[in-house]
């Protein structure tokens, strides 16, 4: 099983109590990777704290948007911005919306974040859907991602880790393949409502900063990036909270309001 060693890196800070605190907080981002193209990904969002990138999420419907639970874990509404409509750097069509609630799952805890890492924004006006802004499409509840599927990751990931930090100037996605619990299970032993997926170059993996992307096949999100190790330099398979273990309770938190008349 040496083969799923040297594959990829996910990295991010395992003491998201503190990390998602500090102004600069250790989350996982894509390295290597492709270009996307416009509108490849118009579900796919930038989250901002007072101005900083702080995550991804993915559009669940006109006021919804679904990310990480330790992205916003400690943080109250005020200070986050969505970025929509958004895949390269200065977009004029980029719309932004303010958040005004935020929901982290209920079970959700530093100490058991890997298996409830799941949290849904309420942003203050409704996103205006175009070719470039779309919501997501998720699978049914408890419906299975088959073994050896081709997925994509897609996120804010860094063009180069070291030997400095370079942000890219566009949005990245990286192509995986699923792999088996039981193999995934050589590396990781926690896998409760997790996907494992490696990927066969080893120069392209995910490090800091793209806690909430998705894991995609077509326009359905069946992964959502929670966890991985502290070593950018460690390959090991990438591990995604199982999307499909929550749909109903995401379709019960993002329901719209009815407007009164």
């Amino acid at each position: 099983m040496h083969q799923y060693i040297l594959l990829l890196a996910l990295c991010i800070n395992p003491d998201f109590s503190s990390a998602e605190g500090t102004q600069n907080p250790l989350q996982p981002r894509i390295i290597g990777g492709r270009n996307a193209t416009q509108n490849e990904f118009p579900f796919v969002v930038s989250l901002l704290f007072h101005g900083r990138p702080r995550c991804t999420g993915t559009i669940i419907n006109r006021f919804k948007v679904l990310t990480a639970a330790h992205c916003i874990n400690g943080t109250t509404c005020n200070g986050w911005t969505v970025k929509a409509g958004f895949y390269i750097k200065g977009d004029p069509n980029t719309i932004e919306r303010k958040v005004k609630c935020l929901k982290l799952h209920r079970n959700f805890a530093v100490k058991r974040y890997k298996a409830f890492d799941v949290a849904i924004m309420d942003v203050t006006q409704p996103f205006e859907f175009n070719a470039a802004v779309q919501p997501v499409i998720f699978p049914e509840f408890h419906q299975k991602l088959p073994v050896g599927t081709q997925a994509t990751v897609v996120g804010w990931g860094l063009s180069q880790f070291q030997p400095t930090i370079v942000r890219p100037l566009v949005l990245k996605s990286l192509e995986v393949v699923t792999i088996s619990k039981r193999q995934c299970r050589q590396i990781w032993q926690d896998l409760h409502r997790t996907i494992c997926a490696i990927q066969s170059t080893t120069l392209k993996r995910s490090c800091y900063g793209d806690s909430g992307g998705p894991l995609m096949v077509g326009n359905v999100q069946w992964g959502l990036i929670s966890r991985g190790v502290t070593n950018c330099t460690a390959f090991q398979p990438l591990r995604f909270l199982e999307v499909s273990m929550f749909t109903k309770w995401i379709k019960h938190f993002s329901r719209i309001p009815r407007q009164k008349n």
